[in-house]
């Protein structure tokens, strides 16, 4: 009985190795089998990739889907879309929504808010804070891929800015064995910073930067080492942005349970590009200097950083061009373009393949407990796919931003390296820059805890 889906004639990418060779979906979803060079197996559908790159689906474990509460900023039918062109095939949802996912009532309403909407896969992060200790439990054993936190950039019920709440937390997650994602900087220098700023009649948007200086972010992550060291609890350092931050993290990482992600936007961009785009280059943390884009790009290469994740963070542009600067919602979109900038590293020789293979595909899955069936060619793994032109060139356009934000830092930014087709468990949902998916059947991707004990 011919398989659901053959892919032959491929480039085939992990995080172990390159090589010819072709990935045959079953009627399951699932990848039945790796061909070898020249091989081709009977299949409904078949697809000559031509000797492009062809990787296990990408999972971006850093996305703000904004549903439920802010459709009007992205809700999970335009957020996918933009994930599935992109060439990402799970998203890992963040939980500032409305209401937030903090018990499992917002589980409920996150899920709600996906079901029959979404044309990729999904999972839920969980806030942990002071308020909601009780509620951890019940949510990791619901099956969030992880709980998240953070020091600053949040409500003040939502930022752990004193030691024996952040110490609470970390204990409950350690004791469960969960993921702690943590964003950090300074919430009340922050505060201060911009009431000075608003007394001085700054609104240029580089005031927006430099109330937030690398020096928090430095800060930040020293006290969240200091307190970890008291705690089971295992940790990923969100969104680190600067060569001071990553160097508090290297010296801290041979001794906790640290894993360390970048965004591409850290990357790719300075500051610079805030002068280009203004505020729609404006996002927390902001973009840094040179010297901080080399050491992020340094960090990846190297395996000190683990994971890159896009910070999807959309807005309506509306609300990027309010009136007062200071009442500007910070965040882009990246759901769009995360693929394509990791892959220009790859183009460069910042990075290799199998790196790229690592840090969008095996290692995110990993750590959110989904190794047993994203992230990684495998009889067995769920069949998503991702064909890639690498000698694909392409200047970032407004059409290549399909999320509701429109606009983002990369665009005019010329990468090298472009999805050209999609797949979610053998279907093909996307191709050549369109969504084919005929109908959004993205599925909730639960953490598996043997998975989650693996990844340790």
């Amino acid at each position: 009985m011919p398989a659901r889906l053959c892919i032959h004639d491929a480039l085939l990418v992990t995080h172990e190795a390159v090589r010819p060779g072709g990935v045959v979906v079953g009627d399951d979803g699932r990848i039945e089998a790796l061909l070898a060079a020249g091989e081709r197996a009977a299949a409904r559908v078949s697809v000559d990739a031509r000797g492009r790159a062809l990787f296990a689906g990408f999972v971006d474990g850093h996305v703000h889907m904004r549903d439920p509460g802010f459709p009007h900023k992205e809700d999970f039918a335009s957020g996918t879309a933009a994930a599935a062109i992109g060439g990402v095939t799970t998203v890992l949802c963040m939980p500032n929504t409305n209401p937030s996912l903090r018990d499992l009532d917002g589980l409920a309403a996150a899920e709600a808010a996906a079901r029959g909407r979404a044309f990729v896969d999904y999972g839920f992060e969980a806030a942990a804070g002071r308020d909601n200790l009780a509620a951890l439990e019940p949510l990791w054993a619901a099956g969030v891929v992880s709980f998240e936190t953070q020091f600053s950039e949040a409500g003040p019920a939502d930022v752990l800015d004193d030691d024996a709440a952040l110490a609470a937390v970390l204990g409950e997650v350690g004791r469960l064995g969960a993921l702690l994602g943590v964003y950090t900087g300074d919430q009340r220098a922050t505060a201060k910073r911009i009431e000075l700023f608003r007394t001085a009649g700054r609104s240029d948007p580089m005031a927006y930067v430099e109330a937030r200086p690398v020096e928090w972010e430095v800060a930040g992550l020293e006290r969240l080492v200091r307190v970890a060291r008291t705690t089971p609890a295992r940790l990923l350092a969100r969104q680190v942005s600067s060569a001071g931050g990553l160097g508090v993290l290297a010296a801290a990482k041979p001794t906790l349970d640290l894993a360390i992600e970048v965004t591409p936007h850290h990357l790719h961009l300075d500051a610079a590009a805030v002068g280009r785009h203004g505020r729609f280059a404006l996002m927390a943390p902001p973009l840094r200097f040179e010297q901080d884009v080399a050491a992020v790009r340094t960090a990846l290469a190297v395996g000190l950083a683990d994971v890159v994740g896009s910070d999807h963070a959309p807005h309506a542009p509306a609300e990027k061009e309010t009136a007062d600067l200071w009442q500007m919602p910070g965040g882009t979109p990246g759901l769009d373009t995360i693929v394509p900038a990791v892959l220009d590293l790859a183009a460069r020789g910042v990075i290799s393949l199998e790196r790229v293979a690592a840090v969008l595909g095996e290692r995110p899955a990993a750590l959110f407990g989904l190794a047993d069936r994203k992230g990684v060619l495998r009889p067995g793994a769920d069949g998503d796919l991702v064909l890639v032109d690498l000698a694909a060139t392409r200047t970032v356009g407004p059409g290549d931003i399909r999320s509701r934000a429109a606009q983002g830092p990369f665009t005019g930014v010329t990468l090298r390296g472009w999805p050209v087709l999609t797949v979610r468990r053998g279907e093909v949902i996307a191709a050549d820059g369109k969504l084919c998916a005929r109908t959004p059947a993205g599925q909730w991707q639960r953490r598996q805890l043997a998975a989650q004990e693996d990844a340790r």
